[in-house]
């Protein structure tokens, strides 16, 4: 695995971006993309092997890539990996992507089979996780000059789809939403906006092979977010794979303008 730092003078034109969960799924779809157009990507992963493999396969096409082990419900974790991600990206984080999450089937299913233990898992990793991470990191999103938060959530956090199942998993993704909002207010004046992303039903080892939507399409949406939110102002939103904003129609994922005071 490459370890060794990136300094200021080599950040890539389209800055630094750490994406959680980012060796498999969604969040390895996001990362490729983000590669491919330039960003440098950090993979912040549980499973060292997965993480430094994914890693690999990003850097063999082209891309810059480099595993960051982090475990999402371990605070010790949590701080290291900041400190890695300093490391690497001379203190400057342009994007962070809370891709992270879990879905537990039987130990959620419904109001009779949920567990403390499993709400309690559910709550930590998809939403108080996610929580952690960015403020661990926040001195380095402030430090890029301008950046962009994107949680992952589900339509399960919208009331209107409510069933009486997977009650636990429903409130994770409802905190991960109002979490959303609460930093994009938070952090508006520092020139960090916030958005989250609801992928849809997609064929990830969380979704399973039947999920009817497109894993690219969501993941064009979360580089959006990442790449192009902040110019359009946009910032406190739910955005939908299913009902994407006007400007992802006429604008691809690309390299764009650095943040502010990064070289090009």
């Amino acid at each position: 695995m490459n370890t060794a730092p990136a300094s200021p003078d080599t950040t890539p034109a389209g800055g630094h971006v750490l994406v959680t969960g980012g060796n498999r799924g969604l969040g390895l779809a996001t990362a490729t993309l983000l590669a491919d157009a330039g960003w440098s990507v950090l993979l912040g992963c549980r499973d060292d092997r997965r993480g430094a493999a994914a890693a690999t396969a990003l850097r063999r096409r082209g891309g810059r890539a480099v595993h960051v082990p982090l475990d999402v419900t371990s605070p010790p974790s949590i701080a290291a990996a900041a400190d890695l991600v300093a490391d690497h990206t001379g203190g400057r984080l342009a994007g962070l992507v809370n891709n992270a999450g879990v879905f537990l089937d039987e130990r959620d299913a419904d109001l009779e089979s949920v567990t403390a233990e499993a709400v309690h898992e559910l709550l930590t990793v998809n939403a108080v996780g996610p929580l952690l991470v960015t403020r661990a990191v926040l001195p380095l999103l402030r430090a890029a000059g301008g950046a962009a938060v994107v949680n992952v959530t589900a339509d399960d956090a919208d009331p209107a789809t409510a069933d009486g199942e997977a009650t636990g998993y429903r409130m994770s993704k409802a905190a991960l939403n109002i979490m959303t909002v609460n930093l994009a207010v938070a952090l508006r004046e520092q020139d960090i906006v916030v958005n989250a992303v609801d992928p849809g039903w997609i064929p990830t080892d969380m979704g399973g092979p039947e999920a009817p939507d497109d894993t690219s399409a969501a993941a064009r949406l979360v580089a959006w977010a990442v790449t192009a939110a902040r110019r359009h102002g946009t910032t406190g939103q739910v955005l939908t794979v299913r009902q994407p904003p006007d400007a992802l129609r006429a604008e691809p994922v690309t390299v764009g303008a650095p943040p502010h005071g990064q070289p090009q």
